[in-house]
């Protein structure tokens, strides 16, 4: 045994190597080197589905709208919702990234722990359903589900994917990368940009707690971009998420069995398209993409039809923010979000279709 201690070579390398990035990833040094937010969004969702279970089961509770979506519908005010919808209130499990396989973990949890808020409303964006986008999301992957849930659902993962979750999930620095040129400037004049990001983490994580999971607040910018500029940075977006287009069957599977679940435990709920800009909308009806049966069509051409017949399947409304002719506000922070000066139109076009 001890002539081949060698063998232990690679252990000892694994051990070391992990107990330096939980060193490196600790609260303390993050601050140093993160570039990232995102993840605040994520965590604080385990908070507020603490907060929705205790909140259902008050006595003169409002009635609960939750909202699974994406960065799109981040910045919704809660302020505006209270004042004229006072009957309502909205929990924002919406995520940047959003997905149906995130929908679907957190659906499989309302489930087992008899969650049932009074109406769900599902994201349908179409670029979610493309795997063989050239910029791809994987925060949801990383950081928005469990290890129970990711290998039960295996067979709806690449073995990139996964062997990539195990990676970074063993390895936070894999995820998180740290920069020298990041570490140096933060580690100037006392460490003041470090505390800088410290300070916006603990402000993200207020107002996404007292915005019930929505990350907007008093100086969230209200940037609107230019006509010609949203046009060019349409087709940016355009090449970057929908060429070429692959369907994804197993992100539909994912949404077959949330809608299956929201029905089985018998919550009203809707589907949504949300609105992106015109440039970019014309954009996903015009410019044809090869598919991966060597056809050219528009990504309308390829998603339509297939949402359409789901819908039907399951007799399930379909909100389309885009095509609704009485929707009317058009300001964007950029081609695929709404600036914030449209949130309070686009809260009106969800609250309006709620029951009565």
């Amino acid at each position: 045994m001890f002539r081949n201690r060698f063998l232990l070579l690679p252990f000892v390398i694994f051990i070391i190597a992990f107990s330096i990035d939980k060193l490196i990833s600790s609260e303390s040094l993050e601050p140093y080197y993160s570039l990232t937010l995102s993840d605040l969004n994520f965590r604080h969702k385990e908070s507020l589905f603490n907060e929705l279970k205790d909140y259902l089961k008050q006595e003169n509770r409002k009635k609960v709208l939750v909202y699974f979506g994406n960065s799109r519908a981040l910045l919704f005010r809660n302020d505006y919702i209270e004042k004229k919808y006072p009957e309502w209130a909205l929990f924002n499990f919406s995520v940047p990234g959003g997905s149906p396989d995130y929908y679907l973990y957190w659906l499989e949890r309302f489930q087992s722990d008899g969650v049932k808020p009074d109406f769900i409303l599902l994201d349908e964006s179409i670029e979610i359903f493309n795997s063989s986008s050239v910029l791809t999301l994987d925060e949801v992957l990383f950081y928005g589900l469990s290890p129970s849930f990711v290998f039960r659902h295996a067979e709806r993962y690449s073995s990139s994917d996964l062997t990539g979750y195990i990676g970074k999930k063993l390895f936070h620095t894999l995820k998180n990368r740290p920069r020298l040129n990041v570490i140096l400037a933060r580690t100037k004049d006392g460490g003041v940009l470090a505390k800088e990001y410290s300070k916006l983490r603990a402000n993200i994580w207020k107002n996404l707690k007292e915005q019930k999971g929505s990350a907007t607040s008093n100086i969230s910018p209200r940037v609107v971009l230019p006509t010609e500029l949203l046009k060019k940075r349409a087709n940016t977006d355009f090449k970057s998420y929908l060429t070429p287009f692959t369907f994804n069957p197993s992100m539909m599977a994912n949404e077959e069995d949330a809608i299956r679940i929201v029905k089985k435990i018998q919550v009203p709920y809707a589907t949504i398209w949300v609105r992106v800009g015109r440039p970019y909308f014309e954009l996903y009806k015009t410019r044809k993409v090869m598919t991966v049966e060597k056809e050219e069509k528009t990504p309308y051409e390829i998603m339509i039809p297939i949402l359409n017949k789901l819908h039907e399947s399951t007799a399930t409304s379909f909100w389309n923010m885009n095509e609704d002719p009485d929707y009317h506000c058009d300001d964007f922070s950029d081609p695929g979000h709404m600036s914030p000066s449209c949130f309070n139109d686009y809260a009106d076009f969800i609250f309006t279709r709620l029951p009565k």
